[in-house]
């Protein structure tokens, strides 16, 4: 195997910024127009909502029941029209951040992995070939009863200035082979990967430079799907994009990113060490499989329980668009729902602990994320669900009475006009295909059918405290 050639950047673009990062010319009016037409459904759906908030109750046996849907819709447009103006002012700060010069520390790449023999090898190919000038690579082998541990070492080894190192370990979950890949790890910066993630050459690069800025103690970076093969995955790339765009675009803007994702997340060395000096009130007996470190292994969401204590710590976490992580999404509902529920119940679990040991760690200093988990998070976790399920139940209830409100039906394709305007913009800024687009039709179902079926098996196994392993 050869080792690719590794580009160090020694001087700063013309305008200032890193060599090739400047964005082509011409794309900020591009944006500009987007987002004008982006504002405009947006402020459509809002009077809208407001009108049938405010009328007077009209005489018929639905009016109490729009008039509560309304509230809800009310809530919903109010909340999409500030995060479609608050990700377009975010993304004209990140434009400013690119503009400064590169600064380049040694980083350790993290890869856990369990049972990731098909996807391993070309993770590991895509990090060999990041343009950055010095890092190395520490690949941990979580227990794996397949063949991840055989063809992680096929990449074992020197290759020029890049170190490639590969631990094995008894299977104690993604927590703590993170936490054995960071004692082990020797880089100023850590940069946590999937082992199914497959990066862009220049996303290290993109991602560092943010750092010029004051406390900035964590960048997540835009997570991709790649394995855009049938309907199923094509949803969840336009959700991602959506994602990407409307919440952690915004959050960016105060630096209050409230989850860094797994495959792709870089902070600094002495953050996590931070993090690992906060969590070591919390008693943890050791052995081969439990690792102690900055990740817990309490909660299945250990990117949002790390975010949420860099935040309590006084950190900031930005925000990176161009820094791209390709991932594989599930190919079948039935896999989809299963990674949907561990995601749910793990935020669900960090939610818990964050209002069961509020004294255990240091209150959010002068940071607005306990607005943005009340504005974003909870009714991602809580509201929106329910909202899917009484919206597309009151459709198909409509739809068979034939007694349709017409209000009704005005809501649903308001909402579908902003979602096509922000898929427009978000593609824009994203560099995302705009074939997405084409799966709009399908969103609203996709959402209400097969995610909150796994919020609500999820409600459930947490309520009666079912126990999940990695």
């Amino acid at each position: 195997m050869t080792a690719p050639a590794i580009p160090v950047v020694t001087e700063p673009a013309r305008d200032g910024g890193t060599g090739g990062l400047a964005p082509p010319r011409g794309e900020s009016f591009k944006e500009n127009a987007l987002f004008l037409f982006g504002l405009l459904p947006a402020l459509g759906l809002l009077v809208l909502t407001l009108v049938q908030f405010t009328s007077p109750a009209q005489s018929n046996q639905w009016s109490k029941p729009l008039a509560f849907f309304a509230g809800l819709c009310l809530f919903s447009a109010v909340r999409r029209f500030l995060l479609f103006t608050l990700s377009f002012c975010a993304l004209k700060k990140i434009r400013a951040v690119r503009g400064n010069p590169a600064i380049f520390r040694p980083v350790s790449i993290l890869v856990p992995c369990f049972n990731e023999a098909r996807t391993i090898g070309p993770a590991l190919q895509s990090l060999l070939e990041l343009d950055y000038p010095e890092f190395e690579i520490i690949v941990v082998n979580d227990g794996s009863t397949d063949d991840t541990l055989a063809q992680a070492r096929k990449y074992e080894g020197e290759f020029g200035q890049i170190r490639v190192e590969v631990l094995d370990k008894p299977n104690g979950g993604k927590w703590s082979a993170l936490n054995l890949g960071f004692r082990r790890a020797r880089g100023e910066w850590i940069l946590c990967v999937d082992a199914d993630s497959r990066l862009e050459p220049e996303a290290l690069k993109r991602m560092s430079v943010h750092f010029n800025k004051p406390r900035i103690w964590g960048v997540a970076g835009q997570v991709r799907v790649r394995n855009r093969r049938n309907l199923i995955t094509r949803l969840q790339a336009l959700e991602y994009l959506l994602g990407n765009g409307s919440v952690r675009l915004s959050q960016s803007l105060f630096g209050t990113v409230l989850v860094v994702p797994g495959p792709i997340g870089l902070f600094p060395r002495a953050t996590l060490e931070k993090v690992w000096a906060a969590n070591c009130a919390r008693s943890l007996v050791e052995s081969a499989a439990d690792i102690s470190g900055p990740f817990n292994g309490d909660t299945f969401a250990e990117d949002f329980d790390l975010s949420l204590a860099i935040l309590r710590l006084g950190g900031r976490i930005a925000y990176e668009p161009l820094a791209i992580s390709h991932t594989r999404a599930p190919e079948t509902a039935y896999r989809l729902i299963n990674q949907r529920y561990r995601w749910m119940r793990g935020s669900m679990q960090v939610l818990k602990k964050l209002l069961k040991g509020r004294k255990a760690l240091p209150e959010f200093r002068g940071s607005a994320a306990p607005a943005w988990l009340a504005f974003t998070y909870l009714p991602e976790l809580f509201l929106f669900p329910m909202l899917y399920f009484l919206a597309l139940g009151a459709a198909f209830y409509f739809g068979l009475s034939g007694e349709l409100p017409i209000s009704f039906l005005y809501w649903f394709l308001s909402f579908g006009l902003v979602e096509i305007a922000a898929a427009f913009f978000y593609c824009a800024i994203h560099g995302d295909s705009a074939a997405l687009l084409m799966t709009i039709p399908f969103y609203s179902f996709y959402n209400g059918f097969l995610i909150s079926s796994a919020w609500l098996i999820s409600i459930l196994d947490e309520f009666r405290g079912k126990k999940m392993r990695w």
